[in-house]
């Protein structure tokens, strides 16, 4: 069996990214969809079995990036995973964007980076630059989906005084039509983020940790016809991993002890400080796949300002039960001495025990 290497898809995958861009719009065929073709091709002819590749640029598309890449019979890395699929009724998935930035960025990547960093630039012209960086980042975790009313209100707040509004406005988009069911928007009632609709039924967002892709959801939450969503820039960079940021920080709040959220406009994502005066930065870092996280962090996980004692690297505990390994994985890669890797589970019971020995607490409001 001829191999399929890594680069390849991560160039279809880039390609993928940019057709979603497109609405879906598969033609003209993005450069990069069409060399990782080819290269897919390529490796068939090498195998000896031209005949069993896709005989086009659509079919492979629509029928083989839906498929489990352990289904396309060509051999992949071993750091991939075989059950992993590039598309999802049409839709990049999480492995496929994580692909894309490791091939180079993608554009989805790049609306973020736009968006964050304009953010960064006007909070730090401002003299409570740090608050309204926090308060802005947090509306967002909150409000995956908004009505019409909902964003103009909500602009008011960031508007006057603080000037963000317009750029609130840039982190939603219109709920496409494919979205919408029998006439109406839906909202995951565990994730709150707008649900996917296929097979004429209403099913679980891919993203959603709570529930496996594709599955039917009983439970649903109606939302009104103007409905807003964030864009997929910002969903995936911001609101999916902001829920376990946000979610650990309140945990952390309740064992009374001082935490910063965001700190110093997000050099990283929480900041501790027990009583004895250790800090501890944590950095939450949500992939799918342990090995290209790896790849993401770059020579300095974590900024050494505001300055720490103790630094994690956090990864949310969903990610263990997708895949169990994750852990060991993601530490048979590890290079880095002054930061260590952990589940959110994990740290909150290192806080909580490194909490209950120390005196002196004081809730924190």
């Amino acid at each position: 069996m001829s191999r399929l290497d890594t680069i390849t898809i991560e160039q279809i995958s880039a390609g993928l990214i940019k057709v979603a861009q497109q609405q879906g719009r598969l033609y003209p065929y993005p450069q990069d969809l069409q060399l990782g073709y080819n290269g897919v091709i390529l490796a068939f002819m090498l195998a000896g079995t031209p005949e069993r590749a896709p005989t086009s640029v659509p079919e492979f598309y629509t029928d083989w990036c839906e498929k489990p890449l352990e289904e396309w019979g060509l051999e992949i890395d071993p750091e991939l995973n075989g059950s992993d699929s590039l598309l999802f009724f049409g839709e990049p998935t999480e492995v496929t964007i994580e692909l894309a930035e490791a091939f180079g960025g993608s554009v989805i990547s790049q609306e973020q980076s736009r968006i964050a960093n304009t953010l960064l630039q006007r909070c730090q012209a401002h003299s409570r630059g740090a608050e309204i960086y926090t308060k802005f980042r947090r509306f967002v975790v909150e409000h995956p989906v908004l009505s019409n009313q909902e964003l103009v209100e909500a602009k008011g707040l960031f508007g006057l005084g603080v000037g963000l509004a317009d750029l609130l406005g840039e982190c939603y988009e219109p709920a496409p039509s494919c979205y919408e069911f029998q006439g109406n928007f839906y909202a995951c009632p565990y994730c709150r983020a707008l649900t996917s609709v296929a097979h004429e039924e209403v099913i679980a967002n891919p993203n959603c940790n709570r529930c496996p892709p594709g599955r039917r959801l009983k439970r649903k939450m109606k939302l009104p016809s103007d409905c807003l969503k964030l864009r997929r820039g910002i969903e995936r960079f911001w609101f999916y991993p902001g829920r376990a940021e946000i979610r650990l920080y309140e945990k952390l709040i309740e064992l009374g002890l001082q935490v910063e959220l965001y700190p110093a406009c997000d050099r990283y994502d929480l900041r501790v400080t027990f009583p004895d005066g250790e800090i501890w930065a944590l950095d939450l870092k949500d992939y799918s796949n342990p090995y290209l996280l790896v790849k993401r962090l770059g020579d300095e996980p974590i900024p050494d300002n505001p300055p720490w004692n103790v630094g994690y690297i956090v990864v949310p505990v969903e990610r263990k039960k997708e895949r169990p390994a994750y852990l060991k994985e993601l530490k048979s890669r590890w290079r880095w001495q002054t930061v260590r890797p952990i589940f959110d589970d994990a740290i909150f019971a290192l806080a909580k025990k490194k909490a209950g020995t120390q005196p002196g607490q004081r809730r924190q409001t």
